[in-house]
């Protein structure tokens, strides 16, 4: 890809640098910036900042306000639950039929609200005529609703509340954590960035290596390999991944084109 040409370098230098016309920049924005034509180009605008921090936000506090109300809801629908248990009455009770002569179907006899009930077994019991103390459970108002010991007469307790809103509060609280990491990534690179056009300084590079890269969601990158010299005396390789740049896969710069880094330290750079 062809660079365009012209304009005088605004920027600090630590060293001779190539000449300008012979130099590869991965965006245009970057001779722009050097030449006092524009701004350094950031790879996060601020409205993007501020969309992920009160995205992350506004997703904590939804989350939150969800969970919040389905523990609520639970804790409201067990309380009901174990009221209703509360309730309930226990009496002795004595089995009937079960004697020598006796010819009928053994069954419960006991004591509810004052009446004497009768209830046959809802199933077959083989302990039913052993000779011990039973005791059964109603509902008092309704002593057909009974159960033998340590049974209900209650059903169990169901949750009604929809599986998806118990799940929709911890996604909410996941998405919001995504977000505040993004935003929190882009922060960084923001403060990179200010330090970059800061402290940096300009240092001819030469380039080692160059590959493109496809991406499945993100789109194409491009890992740079490169080489300076600094003022020192000492020659430092290093590696970038770029996700912003002018080039295409068939137009790639050579390995060995001149480049321009801005240099901070050992740890921080930007090849342009």
């Amino acid at each position: 890809m062809g660079q365009e040409s012209g304009g005088q370098i605004t920027v600090r230098v630590l060293g001779p640098l190539p000449d300008p016309e012979s130099v590869v920049f991965f965006r245009k924005q970057y001779r722009d910036f050097i030449t006092g034509r524009g701004p350094f180009p950031v790879s996060a605008r601020p409205w993007a900042r501020r969309v992920m921090r009160v995205g992350a936000w506004v997703l904590l506090a939804a989350g939150i306000l969800v969970s919040v109300g389905v523990g609520v809801a639970e804790l409201y629908e067990r309380e009901q639950w174990a009221q209703l248990q509360s309730v309930l009455k226990t009496v002795d009770a004595e089995v009937v039929g079960c004697g020598a002569g006796d010819t009928t179907v053994p069954f419960f006899r006991f004591t509810a609200d004052g009446k004497v009930i009768t209830h046959y077994p809802p199933q077959t019991r083989a302990d039913m005529c052993d000779i011990k103390k039973w005791q059964v459970t109603y509902v008092p108002g309704d002593p057909d609703a009974w159960a033998v010991v340590p049974d209900s007469p209650l059903p169990p307790f169901e949750d009604s509340i929809d599986a998806i809103w118990i799940a929709v509060g911890p996604c909410l609280l996941l998405v919001a954590g995504f977000y505040w990491l993004l935003a929190r990534m882009q922060d960084r690179q923001r403060v990179r960035e200010r330090r970059l056009v800061a402290e940096g300084a300009l240092v001819g590079g030469e380039l080692l290596s160059v590959k493109y890269r496809e991406g499945d969601d993100s789109g194409p990158s491009l890992s740079v390999k490169f080489r300076v010299g600094l003022p020192d005396g000492r020659s430092v390789d290093a590696k970038q991944s770029l996700i912003l740049f002018d080039f295409t896969r068939k137009t790639l710069p050579p390995v060995g084109s001149k480049l321009l880094v801005l240099w901070v330290d050992d740890k921080l750079q930007q090849v342009l």
